[in-house]
């Protein structure tokens, strides 16, 4: 096994840190160590993406990331990367027969912290749990992640945004996702609304909608979920200041 250097967190990537030992909340890209499947021998079963969602103590949602790749040494690559998008390598992964264990290792605030993820690999599927190792305490959760396409925002989804007054204005979210990057539009029988200025990076989606008949300009920023993308709206139009909550469900 290739041990990893320890990485010190910030308070404020302590703050995330707790909220995960209570919350299982991680994601993982980048990094690397040693593997060993000595029962079935397919390794590259879990080479890709998978992800999961969790939520925090507040209700907020925060879906993980899982990136795996497997090198002609047999090692595979990985890690962890934070809300805020810092990359935090994990310390092994290791693979018998259909089992999968992945083991973070840093520290907090000169505190050691550990998680290890481990489940069974069925398909698109894995299922186990996490456990935390923090001082002297250890919890235990359960874990299911699901495999990731390459493009999970292409598709139909429907969008609803809450007004003040207590109504829903309800449209079709239309993005297309690729190598490229991202483009769409929102569409309803009163409008049709190209997306501007968009973007996804880490999770979040930004984009700029106008109504050509009052020049309105939107300003619109979510956290992807899986099947579910949820944020705020801004608008000189609205007011300043005021945001206005909106959420989409894929299709």
């Amino acid at each position: 096994m290739m041990k990893m250097k320890r990485t010190k967190a910030t308070p404020r990537a302590a703050a995330w840190i707790f909220q995960i030992a209570f919350f299982s909340y991680f994601c993982f890209q980048g990094g690397g160590a040693i593997a060993e499947d000595k029962v079935s021998g397919r390794k590259d079963r879990i080479v890709g993406a998978w992800t999961w969602t969790s939520k925090q103590s507040e209700g907020e949602l925060f879906t993980s990331v899982m990136d795996i790749s497997l090198e002609e040494t047999g090692s595979f690559t990985g890690g962890i990367r934070n809300p805020e998008g810092e990359r935090i390598p994990f310390e092994s992964v290791n693979m018998k027969g259909d089992q999968i264990q992945v083991v973070v290792d840093h520290e907090i605030m000169g505190q050691a912290f550990k998680a290890s993820y481990g489940g069974k690999v069925t398909g698109s599927n894995i299922e186990g749990e996490v456990v935390i190792r923090f001082q002297d305490r250890i919890l235990r959760r359960d874990w299911k992640a699901r495999r990731l396409l390459e493009f999970p925002l292409t598709g139909e989804w429907d969008w609803k945004l809450s007004t003040p007054d207590g109504n829903e204005l309800k449209a079709t979210l239309i993005i297309h996702q690729d190598a490229e990057g991202v483009s769409g539009r929102l569409e309803s029988e009163q409008f049709n609304m190209p997306l501007r200025d968009i973007s996804f990076k880490a999770g979040q989606l930004k984009f700029v909608t106008q109504r050509e008949e009052n020049s309105g300009t939107f300003y619109s920023s979510g956290k992807w979920h899986g099947n579910l993308l949820s944020g705020q709206v801004s608008s000189p139009s609205i007011g300043e200041g005021l945001k206005l909550p909106w959420e989409a469900r894929k299709r």
